[in-house]
């Protein structure tokens, strides 16, 4: 291949710096905190011009291919950064492309069985609403670029290309449809919700063609492993899959927290109180993404560390970084403490009454950060099995503490929930690294 960071893997380097690690973090949180606004613009103008059927056509469609974009690329994203620093450390410097090319092949062919399911069951399935079939129509069209964002633009991240795996997806793709939006409203002088979601799927589809040219050093074809020499050994892509299949669980508990959240919340709250709640979420995993944010920028460091066995300064990454998140995570909570009733106000009057909620969301995403990168370390060892029982009990504990919470405590009882959740997640993840292998991530 062609890629000098993919056919010969950078040689293990010098961890970032908190300094560095900072800049890099405030790089990806400002992409990520500019690429919501620029949804929420999104979501204003679509809201002037259609009805909220046709909004609710949006969010399925995106949801929908979000959650499979999950499901298809196997758990793959997660091996990523170890198997960087497997082939940087060893003798085979071809493992990563190799890696990297079945992931790739596995992952194009779970999406054309996705789609092809998307599109029949949208033919076929009966007693199902026009705008249901539309939807699922709408997800298989952007269901592959979703999938090859998510899988190579953990590679860019392995390979400390952060501006090429996170700027694409968090700021590229929602700037290019507000002026899709926009070019509509300007020039036509009409909005379409189909024109909208074509125009997202072609966005995300062409920016992933151009992530895969650039992360691949313009050799896309052969980085599916049609190269001479670049089809991995049967026993390592069993090994691969084996480990990889049960992160898909960790992945869809992780990526799309919200939106599991909102539909079990949504079965005890009514819709004014639903949309309160949905609010407060979003806000608070802004404060979540930045922590994600940070634990993701070390994963290759730490797998370099952890591949020489250097647990010290496995120990040392783990203390810049938790420093970053505790101490943001932790002015944040003042700042909505002190402003977070105006915050809401700006919403409507009526999000003024999701202020408690809002703390004790906030309030999560604190102990979140105290936790450390639990679950990363456990993936990086190889004990990634270890967490499936963490995610299956956390999503139990999310239902029945909305069953049992929201009827008597209303909007804080189903922000109560969560909080028990992210006690019983980042904690239990902490101690099983610390039981595992030695390595205690928590402040606590």
């Amino acid at each position: 291949m062609g890629d000098r960071g993919m056919s010969e893997p950078r040689p293990i380097s010098e961890p970032l710096k908190r300094y560095s690690l900072l800049r890099s973090s405030s790089m990806v949180v400002g992409a990520r905190i500019a690429g919501a606004a620029l949804g929420i613009l999104i979501q204003m103008l679509l809201a002037i011009f259609l009805s909220a059927e046709h909004i609710g056509l949006f969010f399925f469609s995106t949801g929908c291919a979000a959650i499979l974009s999950i499901v298809c690329t196997m758990g793959y994203p997660a091996l990523v950064p170890k198997i960087a620093a497997q082939s940087a450390a060893g003798a085979d410097n071809s493992l990563l492309p190799k890696f990297m090319a079945r992931a790739r092949l596995d992952t194009f062919v779970l999406c054309v069985a996705a789609l092809g399911l998307l599109i029949v069951g949208g033919m076929l399935l009966p007693n199902i609403m026009q705008s249901t079939r539309d939807s699922l129509f709408f997800a298989a069209l952007m269901l592959p670029a979703f999938a090859f964002l998510r899988l190579n633009g953990a590679l860019a991240n392995a390979l400390k290309r952060f501006e090429l795996g996170f700027l694409p997806e968090l700021f590229v793709r929602p700037l290019c449809l507000l002026l899709f939006v926009l070019a509509l409203w300007f020039f036509w002088e009409q909005m379409s919700i189909q024109a909208v979601l074509i125009a997202n799927g072609a966005i995300a589809t062409i920016i992933a063609v151009w992530q895969l040219w650039r992360v691949t050093d313009g050799n896309p074809i052969s980085s599916f492993g049609t190269a001479q020499g670049s089809v991995p050994k049967p026993e390592f892509v069993a090994d691969w899959r084996g480990r990889a299949v049960p992160l898909v669980l960790a992945g869809l508990f992780i990526g799309v927290f919200a939106d599991l959240t909102i539909v079990v919340s949504r079965f005890f709250l009514d819709g004014t109180q639903t949309g309160i709640f949905g609010v407060c979420l979003k806000i608070s995993l802004l404060v979540g993404f930045a922590i994600q944010a940070v634990h993701q920028l070390i994963l290759r460091d730490t797998a370099d560390a952890l591949q020489s066995a250097e647990l010290v300064q496995v120990r040392s990454i783990i203390r810049n970084a938790n420093a970053v998140t505790l101490a943001g995570s932790i002015v944040s909570f003042a700042l909505i403490y002190a402003f977070g009733s105006d915050l809401l106000g700006l919403f409507g009057e009526e999000f003024k009454a999701g202020y408690g909620c809002l703390l004790l969301l906030m309030l999560a995403q604190v102990l979140r950060a105290a936790a450390g990168p639990a679950t990363q370390v456990l993936t990086l060892t190889g004990q990634e099995k270890h967490c499936l029982p963490v995610f299956a009990v956390s999503i139990v504990v999310l239902v029945l503490g909305n069953t049992i919470f929201v009827p008597w405590l209303g909007l804080s009882g189903a922000a109560l929930a969560v909080l028990i959740v992210f006690i019983i997640w980042p904690f239990w993840s902490a101690y099983l690294a610390h039981r595992q292998i030695g390595i205690r991530t928590a402040l606590v």
